[in-house]
This record gives structure tokens, sequence and C-alpha cells, in this order.
């Protein structure tokens, strides 16, 4: 029987029904993650930022965030941007993570409902809400339904094509093997975890196996233990590159996973007879799909129950992993506190204050990481510099949703006026750290182009970089201390500034027109020093604002600022 079996088996459509359905699953998982984070906009970061100021506040908003974008890595990357912009605590940071994995075990639930049956009705609903609805919104939600359907009907093909490797005995006795050696189905979830960066197929393809009755449920147990230690994979690239915080982070990650992991494979005989135990009173062991997804939920549910009471030891061996001081970590940032809003207005703005501050400290760091990067071709200043530019975004909208929500009070006058000036301070800084951007961009292109500075450009370049550097670090003084004494010092080098920008623009022409050679084109840098000056122009606005009591903003700054 086997071996008429094999005779019939037409290998390539059975592999084409494999990564075609993988495929489809992977895209549909994709797609309504998508799908639903534009649903929700921005609401997902602010859930995350107000709903965890305590680890087990963390863990549940971990839960319900990643259960709704299925996928664990985005709301780690969430989290991440939250902590290097300083508005949320590592130790916070691990609540949300350890919620996740227990977030992520949403599909094998539903998967276990055999919603299968309805895929293909799903995706024609999601689909004409896309094409025939003009509301963005039900859009949306059609990518959302074509997603939903998308993944079970991926499911399937998969699982018909699986169902073929379960008739063979040498398949069957492969994953009986995993009953005697667990390790092996561990290294099996895991790797075919880390391979389709997603725990969520696997658990999927899992499920589908074992419906066939070939694999033992043991090995089961320890496919689903491999998956948890294969989806940190994520988290580890994600932090490659990216700041102390996010490495810490992604440590956390894998200490938390593995573990678990281990803690769980060491028990996964009573573990698995006990799930086992639960099916059968549960469900009169009637749905074999249903046993992976009590695995794998209890699994998570009870590794998150007995790491929440070592959450603080987690981040202390993250740190200790991970060593080093992070820019992040030398700012005293308090999160900004909407009950001040209506309890004390004038804390309240002090509160937006501190944080605006931060803000201008990540803004100086940026702009000397361009300069170390305009003479030293070194990426990671690239990388650090694009990773402070998102933390200055963040702050930015951060800080202007407050202040607008603060200016809904009734202000005096006084308050009124410091409103503005802030809401002004944000705008400029996040425009410096734009130009700063750019100038990352400029070199990073003239690196791969092989364009160098001459020495006399290097040289004016050193000269201007000196001065905006001293402007940058007073307006941050000027600001934070109010001095009208440290603003009008802004002014005087903002005169310095132009100065030089225009001396070293006719040099550079000058240089252009007397050299000959083709490597003498210096393209960009007038570009540069463009930049170079508006960056000092962003500076005079937050001096002006200091200097004078009545606020105001003369016209033709305010349209120079917004061509710039």
């Amino acid at each position: 029987m086997h071996i008429l079996t094999t005779v019939q088996v037409d290998w390539m459509m059975t592999i084409f029904l494999v990564l075609g359905g993988l495929g489809i699953f992977l895209y549909g998982l994709n797609l309504m993650g998508d799908s639903l984070k534009l649903l929700a906009g921005g609401k997902l970061k602010v859930m995350i930022e107000k709903s965890t100021n305590t680890p087990l506040k963390g863990i549940f908003m971990g839960i319900i965030i990643t259960g709704l974008l299925q996928s664990s890595s985005g709301t780690t990357a969430l989290t991440v941007g939250l902590v290097r912009a300083g508005l949320m605590t590592l130790p916070q940071a691990v609540g949300i993570i350890l919620g996740a994995n227990i977030g992520t075990t949403v599909t094998s639930f539903l998967i276990g409902l055999e919603i299968k049956n309805y895929a293909l009705p799903i995706m024609g609903v999601g689909s004409m809400l896309i094409f025939f609805i003009q509301s963005k919104k039900m859009k949306r939600f059609g990518g959302v339904m074509l997603g939903f359907g998308m993944i079970f009907y991926g499911l399937d093909l998969m699982g018909g094509a699986l169902k073929v490797f379960a008739e063979f005995p040498a398949f069957q006795e492969a994953l009986r093997s995993t009953e005697n050696s667990p390790i092996l189905g561990v290294i099996v979830g895991a790797v075919l975890t880390a391979a389709v960066q997603s725990s969520t197929a696997t658990i999927g393809i899992l499920q589908e196996l074992y419906t066939t009755g070939a694999m033992p449920l043991i090995g089961a147990v320890a496919i689903v233990l491999g998956s948890n230690i294969g989806t940190t994979i994520t988290a580890i690239l994600a932090a490659i590159g990216g700041s102390v915080a996010a490495k810490r982070t992604a440590a956390a990650h894998v200490l938390f996973n593995v573990t678990g992991s281990v803690l769980f494979l060491i028990l996964i005989r009573p573990y698995s007879a006990w799930i086992l135990f639960l099916q059968n009173a549960l469900l009169g062991g009637s749905s074999a799909a249903m046993t992976i997804s009590f695995a794998h939920i209890f699994f998570n549910v009870f590794n998150t129950f007995i790491m929440y009471f070592f959450i603080k030891y987690l981040v202390s061996i993250s740190m200790k992993i991970i060593p080093g001081d992070d820019f992040m970590d030398t700012m005293d940032v308090v999160p900004l506190q909407d009950k001040l809003i209506e309890e004390s207005p004038a804390l309240a703005l002090e509160n937006a204050k501190n944080v605006i501050n931060v803000m201008g400290k990540v803004v100086a760091k940026m702009y000397d990481n361009s300069v170390l990067y305009s003479f030293t071709d070194d990426r990671k200043l690239a990388e650090e510099g694009r990773n402070f530019e998102e933390i200055v975004d963040t702050i930015d909208q951060k800080v202007h949703d407050y202040l607008v929500k603060l200016s809904l009070v009734d202000l005096d006058k006084d308050l009124a006026h410091l409103q503005a000036i802030y809401i002004d301070a944000i705008r400029d800084y996040e425009r410096i750290a734009d130009h700063c951007q750019n100038l990352f961009e400029f070199f990073e292109y003239r690196y791969e182009h092989k364009q160098l500075l001459t020495e006399e450009a290097k040289q004016d370049l050193e000269h201007l970089y000196q001065v905006v550097n001293e402007t940058i670090l007073i307006t941050i003084e000027a600001f934070s201390e109010q001095s009208r004494l440290k603003a009008e010092r802004i002014l005087e080098l903002e005169d310095t500034i132009d100065t030089l920008v225009r001396k070293y623009r006719k040099r550079h022409v000058r240089r252009m027109n007397v050299c000959e050679d083709e490597n003498c084109d210096d393209e960009f840098f007038v570009d540069i020093l463009s930049n170079v000056e508006r960056i000092g122009d962003h500076c005079t606005n937050i001096a002006v604002n200091v200097l004078h009591e009545n606020y105001y903003h003369d016209i033709e700054t305010e349209e120079a600022t917004s061509l710039s």
C-alpha cells in the first residue's frame, strides 16, 4: 500500500502546495497585522505608553497588542521605540515582551476551531470591501478579513500536502523519534521558526502534522518549545546595529524564551500528559489541532507567570550581557503626566519643558555624530544617527500632543506664552534633526562614490561645525534657563555662521573653477553648507522666543523656516 502511494505522489505539486501555502499564510499574517495597525493609527503606541507604567500592566498590554498584530516582533519593535525615546523603562518593556508571547497563541487557538472551512468566503468578503467600498476604514477592515482568510487557506493547502508525507514509514519513524529524543523536536522547532520568521507559522504547520496521527504528543510539545526559541531571532536581527536599549530588550526576550523552553523541556513528559488529560476532559479528545493550541497557550501562560517574579533579574542579566552606557540612559526623563494638565497647568508645562530639554540633548548628540561622520566613514555613526532621529520624532509627537491638550485648559497669559514657545521649540529641534539626517545622507553618498573632501574644504567645514556646535549647546541652555543673555549670544553666533557660509561658498566655487581633475567634483558641498546654516537658523528661532516678552514669530522668519 505504501509502495503504491509512493509511486503515485506528484512531488512537484506537493512541494508547490507546501511552499505556496506557506507563502499565502505568511502574507496573510502580515496583511492582517498591517491592516490592523492602519485601522488603529497611532493608537497602538499610545495604548502601550499609557498602560505600561508597571510590568503587570505591560504584560496585559503585550497580550492585547500582539493578539491584534499577530506579531510579537511588531509589538517588540513598538516597545523598543519607546525605550529609545526614554518614554518607557526596560522593566516595563520586559513586561510587554512577556505578554507578547501569550498574544501569539491567539492564531493557534483559532486554527484549532477549524475556521479554515470558511477561509474562501472570508477572503471573498475581504476582497469586496477592498475593491468596491470607498471608505478607507472599510478598505482596511477588508484587508484584515482578506489576511485572516489567507492564513487559514494557506494552512489548508499545506495541510493537504503534508498528509502525503505522513503516509511514508520513514517520515512516521522520524516523527516518532522525537518522543524518545525531545531535544530533536526543540531543534526542529527553533530552526523552522528562525527560517520563516514566525512562530505562528511553525505552530500552524505542527497542528496540521499532528492531526495526521503520525506525530507523538511529546514530539509536538518539543517543537512548540523550540518555536519559542526560534522566534527570538527576529528580535536579535532587529537589535543589530541598534541602541544599547534595543539590544538589552532583545537579550531579555532571548533569556525569557530560552529559560522557559529549557525548564519545560525538563518537565516535558508530565506536561504532555497534563495537556492530553486537559484536552480529553474539555473536548473529549475530538480536536487534535486544539491539543497543540492548548500546549502552546498554557506553556506561554505558565512561563509568563513564572518569569514575572524574575523580571528584575532578567533586566539585570541583560544589562550585564550588553554592557556599556546607552546615551538615553544618561537622560533623566520624567514621563509626560496627563493628570497634571487639569491639576496644575504650570507643573504640566514644566513637565513638558523637561522632556523638551532631553529632546535638545538628543539633537546635540545627533549633530555630534553627523560631524564625526563627515570626516570618518563609520556606518555605526550613521545608524546611531537614524536611531536618534527616531527618538526625536517620537518625543516631538508626544510633546506636541501633550501641549495641544494643555491649550484646551484656560491658561493665563504667561502660561499661554510659554506653551506657544514650547510648541515652536519642539518644531525647531525636530527640524535640526532633519538637517542632521540630511548630512548623514550627503556623506553616505560621498563615501559610496569616493568623493573625498579637499584639505581646504575639510578645514572650512571643521571651523563652521565648531561654531554651530557652540550655538546648539548655548541654545539648549538658553531654552532651559530662559536666559536672555545666552539668547543674545546665539544671535551673535548666527551672524558669524551666515558670514562663514557665504565665505566658504565662494571658496568652493573658486576651487571648482581652477581644478581640472574630475576628482575635484565636490558634489553636495553647497547643500552641506546650506543644511548647517539652517541648523543655526532654527537655533535663532528658539533664541528669538526667549528674548521677546510677548510671543510672536516674525513673518519672514516663519516663511524662511518653512522652506527649510
